[in-house]
C-alpha cells in the first residue's frame, strides 16, 4: 500500500493504481474463463441466438423470458436480452466469449468503484487519504467472494450490467452536480435509463444520491445544489418512463408486495446476504445460515441496527467528522440496496453486486480515516480474507462448468457415431454443491448452439427436474415410445463426486434397455429410478 508522505491529491486516481487494481481483478477470474455453461445459461442463449432483432423493442414492455419457464416473469430488461442477442450470435457455443464480456464488465465496475472511492477519499484529512480509499475499495471489490457467481455465471449479466449502470449514473451525477455542463447530465440520464431498463435495483439509484448529497455534500452553494436538482429532475422522467413501460407491460400487477417483513425465510435470506458480506459464510457451500433467533428478534435486531446507524450518522454530520462518508457507504447503502430483498423469494450472492459496491467503499474509506500502523493492518486483514474468500467461492464454479463441459465434449463425441434419429439419455445434476449445474437446462443444453449436432426437444430424455417445466415432464414426454423408436442413445450419467460415464448404446441393446424403461413406467417413474436406469445405460 502507498505510502504516507504525501500530501496534495490528484482530481483522478493515479493511473498506476488504477491498473495494480484491474489487473488483480481479470487475474482472479483468470481460472473461470474456461468454465462451462451452467443451468440458465442454455436457456437464455439459446432463446436469444435466433431472435430477429426487429422483436428486441418488444422487451421495453413486455417480459424477456418469453415465459419459458413455464409463466411469465415480471421483469421487463431489455437490455440484459440485448446483450444476449449480440454475445449469442458471436460467439455461438464458445463459452471463451461470453466470459470475457462478464469479465469486462466486472472491471468497469471494478473501475467506477475505484473512481468513488478516490472521489471522497480525497476529501478526508491525512495523508494520501484518496490512494488509501480507492486502493483498498477497488481490491477488495475485485476481489470479493459474493462476485463470484455474478462474473463467472453467464446469467449474472444482469446484475454485471445493472451495477455498472447504477455505478456510472452515480459518478455522472456527481461530477454535473460539481463541474455542470451538460454531457455529464445527459450521460447520468442515459446510465440510469440503461440501468432500470436491465434489472429493477436501478430504480434506487437516484434516491441513493440525493441521500449521498445531503449527508456528504451539505456544503454546496445553490449553483451546485441547482445542478443537483435538475439531474434528479431527469432522472424522475427517466423512472416515469419506466413505470409507464412497466404498466403497459403487466397493469397493476406489477409485483409480489412487501411480503418478506413477516416471511421467515426472507429473514433466513437476509442473514445469509449479511453473512456472505462478512467474513461467516463464503467458505461453505450452504447458501443460508443453519440456525436462527426467532423471526421477531431479527426484527428488532434490523431495526436496532438501523437505528444506530441514523444515529451515528446524525452525530458524524453535526460534529462534520470525518466518519459520515464510511458509515454512509458503509451502512446507509447496505440497507437502500437490501430492503428490496425482502421480496425476492430465492437466495443468490449475485444479488449483492452492488450492496458490495458501497460496502467496500465504506471500508476503503474507514481505513483511510485511520492513522499510523492501523491502516496497513486493517488493509492487509481485509485483502487476505476478500483473496482467501474468493478462492474458496470460485472452487465449485470451477467444477460445476467442468462438468458441464465434459458432458457436452462427451455427447458430441457420442452423437458423431450416431445418426440424426439417435437420441440422449442425460442424467447430470441439477446442482453440483450450492451451484446449479443443469437445473432447468434441458432440452436447450442439447440444442443449438451447444451440441455439433444438435437433438430436438422429443428426442431428449433428461431428469425431469432440470427440463425447463419439471411440472409438466410427463404430460410433455412420452419416454418408453422415444427409446422404442430411437436408431441409438447416446447415455451419459453424472455421479455425486462429478465423474461422468457415457458411451453410445446400440439400437439392439436399447429395445432390451426399453422394456427396463417400461416396467419403472408401470411402477411409477421417478427422478431416482430413471436416473439409476440412465447410470446402467451410460456404464459399459
Amino acid at each position: 500500500m502507498p505510502s504516507e508522505d504525501a500530501t496534495v491529491e490528484p482530481s483522478l486516481p493515479p493511473r498506476g493504481l488504477r491498473a495494480w487494481v484491474l489487473v488483480v481483478a481479470a487475474l482472479a477470474f483468470v481460472p473461470a474463463l474456461g468454465v462451462g455453461f451452467l443451468g440458465d445459461d442454455f436457456v437464455y442463449i439459446a432463446r436469444f441466438q435466433t431472435m430477429p432483432w426487429a422483436e428486441w423493442p418488444r422487451f421495453f414492455v413486455h417480459e424477456w423470458s418469453g415465459g419459458i419457464w413455464g409463466q411469465p416473469l415480471k421483469e421487463l430488461r431489455p437490455f440484459a436480452a440485448l446483450s444476449f442477442m449480440i454475445d449469442a450470435r458471436l460467439w455461438g457455443g464458445e463459452v471463451l466469449g461470453y466470459r470475457l464480456v462478464n469479465l469486462a464488465l466486472h472491471l468497469a465496475a471494478t473501475a467506477l468503484v475505484v473512481r468513488l472511492a478516490w472521489l471522497h477519499g480525497t476529501r478526508l484529512p491525512g495523508a494520501r487519504a484518496g490512494h488509501w480509499a480507492a486502493g483498498v475499495a477497488g481490491l477488495a471489490f475485485a476481489l470479493h467472494p459474493a462476485h463470484v457467481e455474478t462474473v463467472v455465471w453467464i446469467t449474472g449479466r444482469a446484475d454485471l450490467l445493472g451495477s455498472v449502470a447504477a455505478l456510472g449514473f452515480l459518478l455522472a451525477a456527481e461530477t454535473h452536480g460539481t463541474r455542470g455542463g451538460w454531457g455529464s447530465a445527459w450521460l447520468a440520464w442515459a446510465a440510469l435509463g440503461l440501468g432500470v431498463f436491465t434489472k429493477e435495483f436501478c430504480l434506487i439509484v437516484p434516491g441513493l444520491a440525493l441521500a449521498g448529497w445531503m449527508l456528504l455534500g451539505r456544503g454546496a452553494g445553490r449553483a451546485e445544489w441547482g445542478r443537483r436538482v435538475r439531474v434528479l429532475l431527469g432522472a424522475m422522467v427517466v423512472i416515469a418512463l419506466y413505470a409507464v413501460a412497466r404498466h403497459a407491460a403487466f397493469g397493476r400487477d406489477t409485483g409480489n408486495g412487501f411480503f418478506g417483513w413477516n416471511d421467515g425465510p426472507a429473514w433466513n435470506r437476509q442473514a445469509a446476504y449479511l453473512g456472505w458480506i462478512v467474513p461467516v459464510l463464503p467458505f461453505t457451500s450452504a447458501p443460508e445460515w443453519v440456525a436462527l433467533p426467532p423471526m421477531g428478534a431479527m426484527r428488532v435486531a434490523w431495526l436496532a441496527g438501523a437505528a444506530v446507524l441514523a444515529a451515528g450518522l446524525g452525530v458524524a454530520v453535526v460534529r462534520r467528522s470525518a466518519w459520515v462518508a464510511p458509515l454512509f457507504f458503509g451502512g446507509a447503502w447496505w440497507l437502500a440496496t437490501t430492503v428490496g430483498l425482502f421480496v425476492v423469494v430465492y437466495f443468490s450472492p449475485r444479488h449483492l453486486y452492488l450492496p458490495s459496491a458501497g460496502v467496500v467503499i465504506g471500508a476503503g474509506l474507514a481505513i483511510a480515516a485511520g492513522r499510523g500502523w492501523l491502516r496497513p493492518a486493517l488493509a492487509a486483514g481485509l485483502l487476505v480474507w476478500c483473496a482467501a474468500a474468493h478462492g474458496a467461492a470460485l472452487g465449485p464454479w470451477r467444477e460445476a462448468g467442468r462438468i458441464s463441459r465434459e458432458v457436452l465434449a462427451s455427447l458430441d463425441a457420442d452423437l458423431a457415431a450416431a445418426d440424426d434419429e439417435a437420441i440422449v439419455l442425460v442424467a447430470v445434476p441439477e446442482t453440483h454443491r450450492h451451484v446449479l449445474l443443469w437445473a432447468w437446462s434441458s432440452p436447450q443444453a442439447l440444442g443449438r448452439p451447444f451440441l455439433a449436432r444438435p437433438r430436438r426437444a422429443d428426442q431428449v430424455i433428461e431428469r425431469p427436474v432440470n427440463y425447463v417445466r419439471s411440472d409438466r415432464w410427463v404430460d410433455d414426454h412420452r419416454p418408453v415410445e422415444t427409446v422404442r423408436r430411437a436408431s441409438a442413445a447416446a447415455a451419459v450419467h453424472v455421479d455425486r463426486e462429478g465423474r461422468v460415464s457415457h458411451r453410445l448404446v446400440p439400437r439392439d441393446e436399447l429395445v432390451r434397455r426399453a422394456d427396463e424403461l417400461a416396467a419403472l413406467v408401470a411402477t411409477g417413474l421417478n427422478p431416482d429410478n430413471l436416473t439409476q436406469w440412465i447410470r446402467t445405460c451410460a456404464q459399459r
